[in-house]
């Protein structure tokens, strides 16, 4: 009999409707026909199997198989209603989990799900039988009655039962036992000494796994500054020449480069004499203690965190919060050769795909256990949620502020925990390491802070309020954050928008802004360009050309400069326009000033990523007493395409008098986010109040009723009915 061909081609299981289909599927190989009986295994919703109670509203599906190319997922309201499915996808991927992205999903409601899975050759594995799952829908629940609240390292349970919800301190639970604490843990990299470290040795050495092969290594030699332990050491960065490792310098084959190999080496870049030698480390906190970066992929590391490290260290915990999990290898490994992670071709997102695999065996052994990570976000997260450690602070001007507030709703819709903290400017007592911020209050800067969250605030986010080192961060806390504004009655939206402007001389500081001429290697003349970088005849916003730069690696850092002389205390507004497509990665497609030392507003504000229109962004700076530095657009840690164009640095100031609303159903928040200059009285703008309402001071005291109000540059305000009103409404 003639084996069926079970190979995936063009349109294979595609609905008419299905406008969610990656057309890519195309591309695979469907060179040779091969029948074999093979069912993906151990198929889990949210962890489990069939779970009758899933309270995330995009739940992850997961499964195993030898291999992977491609897989189609659909989810349906019936058994047999896969014809007409609520949700159904092809996607080409290495990853065997996926997440919801369909419709919401109807409380109280049993689904039913369906997969179909590919080998790396295309082939098709025989279909597994249809799973189930139960939604019930589940926000994380709060204490304050507005809010919901996190502070890191705040366990004093006198302290902490009538302030927070979640801690990284167990000891908070004995004031509120409903308060969630996880414990603090590293997975990606790890101390050495520490018990950890003697855990993982003996477990290789029980499961024949190579104890070395657990760390990650330079492939070629490479210089590194990092951080010292010390927060407030005399040197807080030191230098080092880390050697690489290329195992083709040992011919021998004894795991190490003898004196004899050494004088002829193969790969002269690489002069490690064992692999040891060459671990990326991430801090140098010793002698005697090192932190290095972990070989997250490697089998025998990923057993051990699953089944052994992670549930010891969650035991009597509500869950684990893992530090230092970047997308991509950690530390000076993101932009260096890593001889466990080439990161080419399919492969380029091996690091996060593993971190990923890691996480899903974790949350396998502890379905129960709630896992969040340090500034993860990838798509299926596959864990609860993540910190935001420095979320925001007074200085992230417009385009920033409103980024990371719109990612922030993003995340709550698909049920993800956020936990924000806003970092707070510089207080000699409190936050040594804040901003200084001329002609700001520490009292407007948290009311900042909170109005900004509260813009955000959806079923599954946390505000916090803090900076490193954390020591006195429970002094920061202030009484605003306990009132009752009640709930959100809509999303944030735009109240007020116009510009001013102090500009006197519209000529363009830059030369070839709008990339109109080349150099002779047919770069942009008058750049200093760095590859991946062209002009584009095709795709440009104005005049015949812009700037594009497509990058196929995460470590990439293309920096594209030009140089320029400014005043001194002057102010500057930079413009541009920028078109995206598929950029992935951290921090994605940038334009920023940089080098004027002491300048107020420059640095990366204006960073992108997804698929975006051309569109116009500002960045207003002022220098201080340097005005030597560059204009520099790059591509970094991240892979897709980006077009800048009409690049234009004027003196003088545009100001975005912006002002963002939400109404509550006890009050009014307000924020005019910082657009750059000054944070004085001349940026006030008035705003209509539609009621009679009292500003809410930091203390939790209300203020005067007040018909209007004045925001300045960088300032909001959290407005409540008015007492006598609210009384008679019933609100109080």
């Amino acid at each position: 009999m003639k084996p069926t061909d079970k190979r995936l081609s063009p349109g294979s299981f595609i609905s008419p409707g299905n406008r969610h289909i990656f057309i890519s599927i195309v591309l695979f190989s469907l060179s040779s026909a091969t029948s074999f009986s093979e069912t993906p295994k151990n198929l889990l919703c949210e962890w489990e199997i069939n779970p009758k109670a899933v309270h995330d509203p995009c739940p992850e599906f997961y499964w195993e198989t030898p291999s992977q190319s491609a897989f189609r997922i659909a989810v349906a309201v019936t058994a047999d209603g896969f014809d007409k499915p609520v949700w159904d996808i092809t996607r080409k991927s290495k990853l065997p989990i996926t997440e919801y992205n369909g419709p919401a999903l109807m409380n109280e409601h049993t689904y039913y799900w369906k997969v179909w899975v590919f080998d790396k050759d295309g082939n098709k594995y025989d279909e597994p039988v249809v799973q189930q799952f139960t939604f019930k829908y589940r926000p994380m629940p709060h204490f304050l009655p507005s809010v919901r609240t996190f502070v890191n390292f705040a366990g004093n349970p006198e302290w902490a039962k009538d302030k927070i919800d979640l801690c990284f301190r167990k000891e908070a639970k004995k004031g509120r036992q409903d308060i969630l604490a996880t414990q603090y843990a590293l997975i990606c990299t790890m101390v050495i000494p520490s018990k950890k470290a003697d855990d993982l040795q003996k477990f290789c050495e029980e499961h024949g796994y190579k104890f070395e092969e657990c760390f990650c290594h330079f492939a070629t030699d490479t210089h590194v500054t990092l951080h010292v332990g010390a927060e407030l050491a005399k040197n807080p960065r030191e230098k080092r020449l880390c050697p690489g490792w290329d195992p083709k310098n040992d011919r021998n084959n004894d795991g190490k480069v003898d004196d004899s190999e050494f004088k002829t080496l193969i790969n002269a870049n690489a002069t490690a004499h064992e692999m040891k030698q060459a671990r990326i480390p991430i801090y140098f906190w010793g002698p005697p203690r090192d932190d290095y970066v972990m070989n997250v992929g490697h089998a025998g590391y990923q057993e051990f965190m699953a089944k052994v490290h992670a549930p010891e260290m969650a035991e009597g915990w509500d869950g684990l919060y893992f530090d230092t999990v970047p997308t991509d290898v950690a530390s000076a490994g993101r932009t260096n050769p890593v001889f466990e992670y080439p990161r080419q071709g399919d492969d380029a997102d091996k690091w996060m795909r593993d971190v990923q695999i890691m996480f899903a065996k974790m949350k396998i052994n502890m379905p129960g256990k709630i896992i969040t990570a340090n500034c993860w976000g990838t798509d299926p997260m596959v864990i609860e949620g993540f910190q935001s450690e420095g979320w925001m602070n007074i200085t992230h001007q417009l385009s920033k502020w409103k980024k990371d507030i719109d990612e922030m709703l993003a995340y709550d819709k698909r049920g993800k925990i956020q936990l924000i903290q806003y970092n707070p400017i510089y207080d000699k007592e409190l936050a040594e390491f804040g901003h200084k911020v001329d002609g700001v209050s520490c009292e407007r800067d948290k009311i900042y802070g909170l109005a900004s969250y509260l813009l955000a605030h959806g079923n599954f986010s946390y505000f916090g309020f803090g900076s490193h080192p954390y020591a006195k961060v429970t002094q920061q806390w202030f009484k605003a954050i306990e009132f009752d504004i009640g709930r959100p009655m809509n999303d944030y939206h735009l109240v007020s928008e116009k510009e001013t402007s102090t500009i006197t001389d519209r000529t363009n500081l830059l030369k070839n802004g709008g990339f109109e001429s080349a150099d002779k290697n047919g770069k942009p003349a008058e750049w200093k360009p760095a590859q991946p970088v062209d002009l584009d005849s095709v795709t440009c916003h104005g005049g015949q050309s812009s700037s594009r730069i497509t990058s196929t690696s995460k470590q990439n850092n293309n920096l594209n400069n030009q140089y320029v002389k400014l005043k001194q205390q002057t102010t500057y507004t930079l413009t541009v326009w920028i078109k995206t497509e598929n950029v992935t990665g951290t921090p994605g497609a940038q334009i920023y000033p940089y080098e004027f030392d002491g300048a107020t507003g420059a640095g990366p504000a204006i960073t992108l990523t997804g698929s975006t229109d051309w569109k116009r962004y500002r960045q207003v700076f002022t220098t201080a007493n340097d005005g030597d530095g560059r204009i520099t657009f790059r591509m970094f840690g991240a892979t897709g395409t980006a077009w800048f164009d009409d690049i234009e640095l004027v003196e003088g100031a545009i100001f975005a008098n912006t002002v963002y609303a939400r109404e509550f159903t006890k009050g009014l928040v307000l924020v005019k986010p910082y657009t750059g200059g000054s944070y004085g009285d001349e940026t006030a703008s008035k705003i209509e109040l539609p009621a009679e309402m009292c500003p809410l001071n930091v203390d939790g005291s209300i203020g005067t009723p007040v018909k209007d109000i004045r925001l300045r540059n960088g300032e909001a305000a959290i407005l409540v009915l008015n007492l006598k009103r609210g009384k008679e409404t019933g609100l109080y």
